[in-house]
């Protein structure tokens, strides 16, 4: 007994030093992140990609399995032991244990990345001025004019959709966005499919990053307008950006430069949904979608369509988890962060003096 508390004590002791190291971002940005995650990942990456397969997917199964059987040893010892006080503490004791090591193995290969000092801060000098529907409404504008561009170019090529190919195409982009952020430049891999990509349907989610694993996962059931922003998004997670917006706002970025004209609409398309979405139904909004080509506006239809024939109580659920884990995890807004990338959008635009 008294080992196991000073096993437990000892545990608990590390899992508070981590967090309390996060209180200094710039410790976390510098020594962290920049230098033991990188090394870290990058090197796991070299390992983990030699599989075709999602090494995390099936460490997820034997953990499941895992637990089960140790649910069911724990009752059948309850049925069958006369001493049921001390078979119930080492249960908890050892859900404890487990939750305690696993914390401290997350925060150690990638939770901390979750308090390292934020992209936005790069835009610091056009942040004076305070983000109105204006600002918004000229992004959404360029957006607008950037498609439409992109779909008439578009019509006169071959648009290749394939999941594998278009994997190694943001794979090969993703080195254009070290130019601007040199810091995150790091060894990189693709994205793997997900092999239950029904079931993230119900649980409408397009992607996954496996910290454990340090594989970014993909929806292969999405629809095919999705692919490059989601791999892009996952693939960002991999180099180290762990809030949501930046990872759309690096998806938009790496897609936005690509010689491929299908991964550059995907990110315009996905990245004007986060526009409109911030947008109020006005005179302005309506003149944005008037001006939309037709087959956009068809596709965006398209898209709604898809996504609300998988909503119900298991998307609903998945959506409260995904709330509570990143507000967990230093991202006050939960699920609404996502949508935060139109605010990294505008003093992008900002910096390039298109606002």
């Amino acid at each position: 007994m008294k080992n196991k508390l000073i096993f437990l004590a000892c545990i608990i002791f590390i899992a508070i030093i981590l967090r309390l190291s996060a209180l200094s971002k710039s410790l976390i940005e510098n020594v962290y992140s920049r230098f033991f995650y990188k090394g870290l990942a990058g090197n796991l990456n070299k390992f983990f990609g030699k599989f075709s397969f999602s090494f995390g997917e099936i460490l997820l199964i034997i953990f499941i399995i895992l637990v089960i059987l140790f649910i069911i040893f724990t009752v059948k010892n309850l049925i069958t032991e006369k001493d049921k006080l001390k078979i119930l503490f080492n249960f908890l004791y050892a859900i404890v244990c487990a939750a305690v090591i696993l914390y401290i193995i997350f925060m150690s290969v990638w939770g901390l990345n979750y308090y390292r000092i934020p992209l936005i801060n790069n835009y610091s000098d056009y942040m004076e001025k305070q983000i109105d529907n204006e600002d918004i409404y000229a992004v959404a504008e360029y957006l607008v004019k950037d498609i439409n561009n992109l779909k008439s170019q578009m019509k006169y090529q071959n648009i290749n959709t394939n999941f594998q190919a278009l994997n190694r195409m943001v794979e090969a982009d993703y080195k254009n966005i070290f130019e601007e952020f040199e810091f995150l430049n790091m060894n990189y891999i693709r994205t793997k499919p997900i092999k239950f990509s029904k079931l993230f349907l119900y649980l409408q989610i397009l992607g996954i990053y496996n910290p454990f694993t340090f594989e970014s996962n993909v929806n292969i059931l999405i629809p095919y307008i999705s692919f490059p922003f989601t791999i892009a998004h996952e693939m960002s997670h991999q180099i180290g950006i762990s809030y949501e917006d930046e990872a759309n706002f690096l998806a938009y970025l790496v897609c936005s430069k690509s010689e491929d004209l299908f991964i550059r609409y995907s990110g315009t398309f996905e990245t004007l949904l986060y526009l409109l979405g911030q947008l109020n139904r006005d005179e302005n909004y309506g003149y944005l979608i008037n001006n939309l080509n037709e087959e956009t506006k068809e596709e965006i239809r398209e898209h709604n369509k898809f996504w609300q024939q998988y909503s119900g109580e298991l998307s609903k659920v998945s959506k409260k988890v995904n709330d509570a884990y990143l507000k967990a995890n230093s991202q006050k807004e939960g699920v609404r962060s996502y949508s935060r990338v139109v605010r990294l959008l505008v003093y992008y635009y900002r910096s390039k003096n298109l606002l």
